[in-house]
């Protein structure tokens, strides 16, 4: 309850920030509707040459590229922008702040930056994921939408753990920003069905790389009705990825030259 209360401080202090650049506000939500509007339209033109794309037919093409959005609104709006300013953080000698607090200094980092002004992008691609749902050519039952939708949050927190432990190579390197070039290259790899992809790249972006488990296995876990192997799998990649984040911040803070001396 007590780490709640903090992060509901933070969205307070988020909002309160938002609110003062109503300008950029409404910047946002235009070019995220025209990204929408583009990518949705991508598909539309590969659904009028063939019937299916690697074994889902255009409604659920439609719901996987929605679920994407979804996950990709969720992480810009509470994890994207630490991601700018954790290297900042570290070069300044600036987490001091940060280590000296009562509260996990990992929890305080990855969780203290929310950009507000993106909460609207959430609704929106939500609403474009309900919209998805709602013309499907068949029926869902009540809990697989609801264990659908936990797995694309969960799949957020993993596009942040990914990326945030990318960014702790700081530690080591001084500097990561090479590869989070490549890895935001990499994140087309997640706009696409995991069936296309087979043998050892398909395992690949299934785990230790895991683009195919943000949008794609969420949404065979749908299609199957609560298909509980995909649920399995989205956990375990999760745990897996929170394990390694939680121990190269331990180590990295071993190495970390505090600026207090």
């Amino acid at each position: 309850m007590r780490y709640l209360r903090i992060y509901l401080n933070f969205m307070r202090f988020a909002a309160s920030r938002a609110l003062q650049f109503r300008a950029e506000l409404g910047f946002r939500i235009l070019m995220d509707i025209a990204f929408y509007a583009i990518f949705l339209g991508f598909y539309k033109i590969i659904f009028s040459h063939t019937p299916s794309l690697g074994g889902w037919t255009e409604d659920q093409a439609m719901i996987f590229v929605s679920g994407f959005m979804v996950v990709d609104a969720l992480q810009m709006t509470f994890f994207a922008d630490m991601y700018h300013a954790f290297q900042l953080l570290y070069r300044q000698g600036a987490l001091d702040h940060y280590l000296t607090k009562p509260i996990s200094s990992w929890f305080f980092v990855g969780f203290r930056y929310i950009n507000f002004a993106s909460l609207a992008n959430v609704l929106i691609s939500g609403g474009i994921l309900t919209w998805a749902i709602a013309h499907y050519h068949g029926t869902f039952h009540w809990w697989s939408i609801a264990v659908y939708l936990m797995l694309l949050m969960c799949c957020a927190f993993l596009y942040f753990l990914v990326i945030f432990s990318l960014l702790m190579c700081v530690f080591w390197w001084e500097n990561s920003d090479a590869m989070m070039a490549v890895y935001f290259e990499g994140v087309n790899f997640a706009s696409r069905p995991h069936h296309i992809f087979k043998g050892f790249v398909r395992g690949i972006l299934m785990t230790i790389i895991p683009f195919s488990v943000y949008a794609s296995v969420p949404a065979q876990a749908l299609f199957e009705q609560v298909g509980w192997s995909s649920v399995f799998h989205v956990i375990g990649v999760v745990l897996f990825f929170l394990g390694i984040n939680l121990t190269l911040w331990n180590l990295g803070l071993r190495r970390y030259a505090s600026s207090l001396g």
